[in-house]
């Protein structure tokens, strides 16, 4: 069988094919279209030209569509907004909007070239569908930092909190109001624990934890022997 939707995202409308067979969505690709592959008991047992699957055709609602077009199309999703921020997911067209940091690690350099972002973009977001996310002023568009949730590590049962604001913009509370956003959103679309961890000397992002409500749990130590403190926080 085959149904046919249309998504529409600001002014454009996108078309979206569902089959349960794989000729219908190899069809619809090759004209362009967003596909979602109906697993059924009568349909064909190989959806491979399909990235993404449902089980019942109730399932690929409005939201869920949606989301499937932004990564076939590689528009970013939002993640939520208040009054001054809106977190996001990057774009390709960010690169070069975020500017090196001398705290920054190799992992940042995802940010500062076009085929990095573009694999994590396909890579984190498509896969985990979370990740660190831009934070953008909502008056000019300008990205004020990165935030999101990471993967926790070994031994952690929930996701981890992150965040930096670049150094021009701190002290304005937007690290409060961005992680607000993130936690709101975690709390909403995943429903599990959220911890952070932050140098032991860096009591600018303790307090901030605080106010967010997190609370300590104890003292880790990376690989070389640099001392950390871990807290957990309810989205």
């Amino acid at each position: 069988m085959i149904w046919e939707r249309e998504i529409r995202i600001g002014e454009a409308a996108y078309p979206v094919v569902i089959s349960d067979r794989q000729e219908a969505l190899l069809a619809a690709k090759a004209a362009g279209r967003a596909v979602v592959g109906l697993l059924s008991k009568d349909g064909d047992l190989c959806l491979s030209a399909a990235r993404y699957l449902v089980e019942a055709i109730e399932a690929a609602d409005d939201a869920y569509l949606e989301k499937v077009v932004r990564r076939e199309r590689g528009l970013p999703w939002t993640i939520g907004e208040s009054g001054r921020l809106l977190v996001r997911e990057f774009a390709l067209e960010d690169v070069g909007q975020v500017p090196p940091e001398p705290e920054d690690g190799e992992a940042d350099a995802v940010f500062y070239r076009r085929e990095k972002l573009e694999a994590y973009i396909h890579g984190q977001y498509g896969f985990y569908e979370y990740g660190l996310w831009a934070v953008v002023r909502k008056e000019d568009g300008k990205i004020l930092g990165k935030a999101g949730v990471t993967a926790a590590e070994a031994g952690i049962d929930g996701l981890m909190l992150a965040y930096h604001v670049f150094t021009p913009y701190r002290r304005q509370g937007y690290a409060t109001e961005a992680c607000r956003i993130i936690l709101d959103y975690v709390g909403r679309e995943y429903a599990c624990p959220v911890y952070a961890m932050v140098e032991a000397a860096n009591t600018a992002s303790a307090r901030l934890l605080d106010k967010l409500g997190f609370r300590v749990m104890g003292q880790k130590y990376n690989g070389s022997g640099h001392p950390y403190i871990l807290f957990s926080g309810n989205c």
